[in-house]
């Protein structure tokens, strides 16, 4: 998850891709932090999309946030509870990695419930690299046009979306001092995560691979 500041998560560039284990298993200028990288893998082949359902889905629990930070994962959950079930480990997995950066902990327990093979070396590096920068997040982070593809007998979900971090700033933590930047381009990503069924515990999806590109410019609003 890019923020666009001193710090920020993503590299400067077309994309950042974490390889899939498949089924088996601008005001901050030059001093930017930069995400892991690897090789890609393919994503799964599309499904047709299930109709949405007038609800939302819903966050857990476990990955709460403070009052002055906000993941706006305003997606409607789909009427397949397959879909639902995807969409939403997606959505929690994004929030377990900023509840790593508030907490600064990279080994945060929500991080491997959430993830796993790639996307938890992500999310954990992600974590450590705000750690060492002693910065953490406020602001609202605004996600937004989800969609969901299932592939192999519904164990294995690519969920593509948008992300705008123009109101997502760093935060000092020794001083508490925020890093106001202006929006521009460089707020808009587009995501790619792959999760799968964790082979223990069917009714658990984790992301297993993350790819993004920024200044994506499908994703202006």
């Amino acid at each position: 998850m890019r923020v666009r500041t001193a710090v920020t998560a993503a590299a400067l560039g077309t994309a950042a891709v974490l390889t899939l284990t498949a089924c088996g298993g601008s005001g901050g200028g030059d001093d930017k932090i930069q995400a892991p990288t690897s090789t890609s893998a393919p994503a799964p082949a599309p499904t047709t999309k299930s109709p949405a359902s007038t609800s939302r889905i819903t966050v857990d629990p476990s990955v709460k946030l403070p009052a002055d930070l906000t993941l706006d994962f305003d997606w409607p959950a789909p009427s397949d509870p397959t879909q639902n079930a995807a969409l939403t480990a997606t959505a929690n997995f994004m929030q377990s990695m900023v509840l790593g950066v508030v907490e600064q902990n990279p080994k945060a327990a929500p991080l491997s419930g959430f993830s796993t093979d790639g996307a938890l070396t992500y999310a954990k590096t992600y974590v450590q690299n705000h750690v060492a920068a002693k910065r953490t997040l406020t602001g609202t982070d605004d996600f937004y046009r989800p969609v969901v593809k299932l592939a192999a007998k519904n164990t294995v979900a690519e969920v593509t979306f948008c992300e705008n971090d123009a109101k997502l700033y760093a935060k000092d933590v020794a001083t508490g001092k925020v890093d106001i930047t202006p929006a521009g381009d460089d707020s808009y990503t587009s995501y790619d995560i792959v999760l799968a069924k964790a082979p223990a515990k069917a009714e658990l999806w984790q992301a297993r691979s993350v790819s993004y590109t920024e200044k994506a410019v499908e994703c202006q609003q």
